[in-house]
């Protein structure tokens, strides 16, 4: 769609020295020159991806996907990718004549922040919830991205502005090369982030040096060959902006860890919202030790993890600061997890997992370390209190 809308503004105008294409027939328009193709575009783009959304929250983050679901997925991006490369064509043929003729272009750039929206919000973590500013970053982020994309390849000589299709390709590239960067920004640790950003960009930069396709040449706007080589190059451009991207930001991970002292966990937990994993906080129903039918609503942490329950360390608020046999988590550093000033009891505590029902977040590594190494083992059973899953 998008590309139709560039080729077809570019055919009634020299693009090129050598370039000058007869105006294909005009589609039926409604209204104000509309066509109804148009807002079918806007709807394939935004509703399906609300629905995904939707459908991830209400399964908690997991959810079987299968050949009909994946393409299904495919189609949603393809859609939302015509949409928001929309923007570039207007930028292109802004204060044209030929652009004033076609009000479609303007629906749609109009609908493209919807549709990076829709999408932002379809590919956020499940665990911690994305907060608003930070789901319109990651919108507004895409929108440019996308944007960027088909004008670095009109610029780069890509025929966006003749063939059919092709703004939308270059899109598309943009799209999905941001909803991978941002699933592994919410699912792998700052290490594994480093590794599966530093390989990708290594390999394209070592493929560019040793064949006629280096996407260097496309960032730089020097030319970089015709044909099959150029889109391949300007894959390869998309591919090292994006792990660049990641390389930065897995580096400021791991100096904020180091900072903050948080472990080397990803926030999201879409592969693995339940069971509770080890160094998690959770609340949950702790029976007494006295009498298994009663329990008390606690803070957690997850010590390990096995087939029908975990073994925890208990949170208390109650002054332990005399005893060695707890770790003092002051709210000052633990105001993201914790509600006051608590201590870490070192006995271990075996819980079924029927117990645990809020994942509140993760322990910081100097305490996590310390837990592990003093922490003793009881000959409790897992308790089993009234709260079931």
């Amino acid at each position: 769609m998008a590309g139709s809308l560039i080729a077809y503004l570019a055919s009634s105008q020299r693009v090129g020295p050598l370039l000058h294409l007869a105006a294909p027939a005009e589609p039926a328009t409604y209204g104000l020159g509309v066509r109804w193709t148009d807002p079918l575009l806007i709807a394939c783009a935004i509703v399906p991806a609300v629905l995904f959304a939707l459908a991830r929250r209400d399964a908690g983050g997991r959810a079987r996907i299968g050949c009909l679901g994946w393409l299904l997925r495919l189609g949603t991006l393809w859609a939302g990718a015509n949409v928001m490369a929309y923007p570039a064509g207007v930028l292109m043929y802004l204060g044209t004549a030929e652009l004033s003729r076609h009000p479609e272009a303007w629906l749609v750039t109009a609908a493209s922040p919807f549709a990076a929206l829709a999408i932002a919000w379809w590919f956020r973590p499940a665990f911690p919830l994305l907060r608003v500013p930070y789901l319109l970053l990651r919108a507004g982020s895409l929108l440019a991205g996308c944007v960027a994309a088909v004008l670095v390849a009109q610029r780069s000589g890509l025929p966006v502005t003749t063939v059919a299709g092709a703004g939308a390709g270059a899109s598309l590239a943009a799209a999905l090369a941001t909803v991978t960067a941002w699933w592994m920004m919410d699912r792998l640790p700052p290490l594994r982030q480093l590794v599966w950003a530093v390989v990708p960009l290594g390999a394209c930069i070592a493929v560019g040096a040793a064949t006629e396709a280096d996407g260097m040449l496309v960032l730089t706007g020097r030319p970089a060959g015709s044909g099959a080589v150029l889109w391949a190059a300007f894959l390869l451009a998309v591919l090292q902006v994006s792990a660049g991207f990641l390389l930065c930001l897995a580096v400021w991970r791991l100096a904020d860890q180091l900072r903050t002292g948080t472990l080397s966990r990803a926030s999201d937990r879409s592969d693995g919202l339940w069971p509770p994993k080890p160094g998690q906080i959770w609340y949950a129903e702790v029976p007494f030790r006295e009498n298994q039918r009663e329990s008390k609503d606690r803070p957690v942490l997850v010590l390990r993890a096995h087939g029908d329950h975990a073994d925890v360390l208990k949170i208390t608020s109650q002054d332990k600061t005399r005893l060695d046999s707890h770790i003092h988590l002051p709210l000052a550093k633990w105001h993201k997890v914790l509600d006051k000033e608590s201590w870490l009891e070192l006995k271990v505590t075996p819980l079924a997992y029927g117990n645990f029902y809020n994942l509140r977040g993760l322990c910081r590594y100097d305490v996590w370390r310390d837990a592990r190494k003093r922490s003793l083992r009881t000959q409790e059973r897992p308790g089993t209190g009234p709260r079931t899953r």
